[in-house]
């Protein structure tokens, strides 16, 4: 955690092959593999797979890819691709399941929604229920994209900007993406100002920032004198991330924050959208 702040950033390097290629097609693979969860509510999915079980044909889960295909941009230059990567972050690698999806939203597939790029949540113990608000950043320079995913955040985490929380909330309340209805039912009651329990929603960030390195490192085979250097450069980050978090008042917030640098983010764009079929 980031000194006087509630900030923790998670810094990832890509593993490297033993030809010293940096894991981008395995992580364009795992990113593209995760696109009908991404894009696709959970009740439909559901159908789709009853409809499987009873018939034995997996024409209605094709008819969800190709579905989740079209949504898509056509565009290498797409923030979507980063959209993929932080929903497979906040899932699996913090344990914080999706409750709204917004790709369904979309008009066509040229345009992107607007607000956040997710809404995730967990139901604590004590009766808390924590709503995560994601934001992903994949840019060639790392300064621009430190600047601006902090700056498209922070209006979803101020105290004072309820407005701009106050649009994904109620689409939340109409669209919760989850299976379980009891849940529904209840996890409904924090987003309606007139109960209880909407005093009991604590919301936070979570925070995806990419950019291009060059020289890219061998984290596990790198000798000493490496290591200083990839030390400095992952100090460099987090002084930018605590740098971003004061600017925009966000210290006392909770925010996970993945910085991610890759080879090439361009190419990394290039390669889920190969990979989903979706050019």
């Amino acid at each position: 955690m980031l000194k006087d702040s509630k900030t923790t950033v998670r810094t990832h390097f890509l593993a490297v092959d033993v030809n010293g290629q940096p894991a981008m097609q395995q992580l364009a693979n795992l990113m593209a593999g995760a696109l009908l969860d991404f894009a696709i509510p959970r009740s439909r999915i559901k159908r789709a797979f009853a409809a499987f079980q009873e018939t034995g044909s997996t024409a209605a889960i094709s008819a969800l890819h190709a579905e989740a295909r079209e949504l898509l941009v056509k565009s290498d230059t797409s923030g979507e691709g980063g959209e993929l990567l932080l929903f497979l972050l906040m899932e699996r690698v913090l344990g914080y399941p999706q409750i709204l999806s917004k790709m369904p939203f979309k008009t066509n597939s040229e345009m992107h929604v607007h607000g956040s790029d997710g809404v995730h949540a967990r139901l604590n113990e004590d009766g808390v229920l924590d709503l995560y608000w994601g934001e992903s950043k994949l840019y060639t320079d790392s300064s621009s994209a430190f600047t601006d995913c902090f700056a498209s955040i922070a209006p979803f985490l101020k105290p004072g900007e309820y407005e701009t929380r106050k649009r994904d909330l109620l689409l939340v309340r109409e669209h919760l993406n989850v299976e379980d209805e009891q849940l529904v039912a209840h996890l409904i009651r924090y987003f309606d100002e007139s109960k209880p329990e909407h005093l009991s929603l604590r919301w936070n960030g979570v925070c995806l920032v990419g950019f291009d390195l060059t020289d890219y490192p061998n984290v596990a085979t790198a000798v000493e004198g490496e290591m200083v250097k990839i030390s400095a450069q992952v100090d460099r980050w987090h002084k930018a991330v605590l740098n971003r978090v004061t600017d925009n008042d966000l210290l006392a917030v909770t925010i996970d924050v993945f910085c991610i640098p890759v080879p090439s983010v361009m190419d990394l764009r290039k390669a889920v959208r190969a990979k989903v079929g979706n050019t």
